[in-house]
């Protein structure tokens, strides 16, 4: 059996068939296109022909391929990427980007039509492949030359924005259109790398608190970084919506324009096709554009504002959080169990107690002097139990999470709290058979909130009570008690916030959007 002579594919670029599609994509790009002469849909398919000819020999040839495998998937690339950026304004943009950073921009226009063209890689491989095999006489000068050539017309290979055809009797020229909630429009004479920050994927936001004031509700950390688009004059950037989120924001900046914030809710501005040309514009384009100092600006549109400033406002008076080493907190592993033997209570300022146990390790617990009402020579049982379950006012709809601490003596049964709900009677386990008041809470009004280190929005929670053990409807924030009646107990509220914007990778309480650390103190009945 012969055996297969071996590939070569700088043969193939001596093919006559290679050499005219080179010199069609030439002509075609630098000549035909924009001169009237053909029609414009006709000399954007002809490149497209003599591309998909032209491409696959010439990269084997640069990467050296020489195995009918490696050239399959040479031809194979060449198609998928093609299909890629006529199908997907994605990969379109993204090729654009990639491509602005060599000499040879380029401008892609998104086409499914195009895909038409995808036979011509057949034809060169039926044609070509045999042409690889074929023993022909070595020319080295001509086949880099070929390279050369070759190379610099696919690189320049650019497809410019065609004027809109003439009206005729039964049609006019078709506005570009690209899907896509809003379209960033470059009405400038030059083209302009525009960056673009979107909101990390681990964010998760409170629409109505991020529209209500985008700027302050925001923090620069929030964002993810930068994506580069390289923009022609004239053209337009589709902004897609976040489906998940049900509002949007953007940190655009470009050279010679400041950070500027564009936000919006998906349910004002949904996805559908925006015009992607400047001599189009509708409601949905914001228009990159300079002012009359000629610096360059974006807007005026709705969904515009001021970035997020880079230091962190001061904090309106009364609506600031509690320091950081305010809270509740347990040492472990704890001594649970019991009952232990309680030798001595150490208190220090900052109201962490240390209780000295007989016979036992020390347990140290964090909460409000007023909630520690054991002292040397109680006898106590300590549990601790994760919250799941139950339906609580103050969650903000969200499943219930948190830990709870139990210490029982013959006088008082603390129950301490951390998570998404408050610390209540009927978490204690206790025997008598004591309702409920309504609980529920809201943002403190008149607090904007401020910013954590990971730029998460932190705004104070105003908690009330009403109902059964409340004389009346009571307001409290972090800091403040309130006794209720009927052995209820008293309620020691450490810290209520609310989270409406966080990253989610970041602490305190990532998974919830409302955090309330608590203490109910329950005298034993008599």
């Amino acid at each position: 059996m012969p055996m297969e002579r071996p590939f070569a594919a700088r043969r193939a670029l001596l093919h006559p068939l290679w050499l005219g599609s080179l010199a069609l994509l030439a002509l075609n790009d630098h000549v035909l296109k924009g001169a009237g002469i053909l029609p414009g849909a006709l000399t954007g398919k002809l490149s497209d022909f003599a591309g998909l000819v032209v491409a696959p020999a010439l990269l084997a040839t640069l990467l050296r391929l020489g195995s009918r495998r490696s050239l399959f998937f040479a031809h194979l690339a060449t198609g998928a990427v093609f299909a890629a950026i006529k199908l997907s304004p994605a990969a379109a943009r993204g090729f654009e980007a990639l491509a602005a950073l060599t000499p040879f921009p380029w401008q892609i226009t998104v086409d499914p039509t195009d895909l038409m063209a995808l036979p011509a890689l057949a034809l060169a491989w039926r044609v070509l492949l045999p042409a690889m095999q074929r023993p022909l006489p070595e020319r080295p000068l001509v086949q880099r030359t070929a390279v050369v050539f070759g190379s610099l017309a696919c690189a320049a290979t650019s497809e410019p924005v065609e004027p809109p055809p003439e009206c005729g009797p039964d049609f006019c020229g078709v506005t570009p259109t690209e899907s896509g909630a809003l379209s960033l429009g470059n009405t400038t004479s030059d083209e302009r790398l525009v960056r673009l920050r979107p909101l990390k994927d681990s964010v998760q936001v409170d629409c109505d608190t991020l529209l209500a004031n985008p700027e302050s509700a925001l923090s620069r950390e929030l964002f993810a970084p930068a994506e580069a688009w390289l923009l022609q004059p004239g053209r337009g950037l589709p902004l897609q919506n976040n489906d998940v989120a049900g509002c949007v924001a953007y940190l655009i900046d470009a050279d010679g324009l400041s950070p500027t914030l564009l936000a919006w809710s998906s349910a004002t501005f949904p996805t559908q096709f925006v015009s992607t040309s400047t001599d189009a514009p509708d409601g949905r384009m914001v228009p990159l554009s300079l002012d009359s100092n000629g610096k360059l600006s974006i807007g005026p549109h709705a969904v515009v504002f001021k970035a997020p400033a880079l230091e962190e406002p001061p904090v309106a008076p009364g609506c600031g959080s509690p320091d950081e080493t305010v809270g509740i907190e347990w040492s472990t592993p704890l001594p649970l169990g019991g009952p232990w033997l309680v030798e001595s209570v150490i208190s220090s300022p900052d109201d962490c107690h240390a209780l000295v146990l007989q016979n036992k390790s020390t347990m140290y617990v964090c909460v409000p002097g007023a909630a520690m009402p054991f002292k040397a020579g109680d006898s106590i049982k300590i549990n601790e139990t994760e919250i799941v379950g139950g339906s609580y006012g103050e969650s903000n709809g969200e499943a219930p999470e948190g830990k709870a601490l139990f210490i029982r003596s013959e006088t008082h049964t603390v129950l301490a709290v951390r998570g998404n709900v408050l610390a209540r009677y009927e978490m204690t386990g206790g025997n008598a058979p004591v309702s409920e008041p309504t609980v529920e809470s809201d943002l403190a009004e008149g607090c904007g909130g401020a910013h954590d280190e990971c730029g998460s929005l932190l705004v104070p929670l105003e908690v009330s009570y009403l109902g059964d053990h409340v004389p009346s409807i009571t307001f409290l924030r972090a800091g403040s008690s309130l006794s209720l009646t009927d052995g209820y107990g008293t309620l020691h509220l450490v810290r209520a916030e609310a989270m409406p914007i966080r990253d989610t990778d970041c602490p305190p309480f990532a998974r919830s959007s409302r955090h309330y650390e608590s203490v109910l103190v329950v005298p034993a009945g008599p």
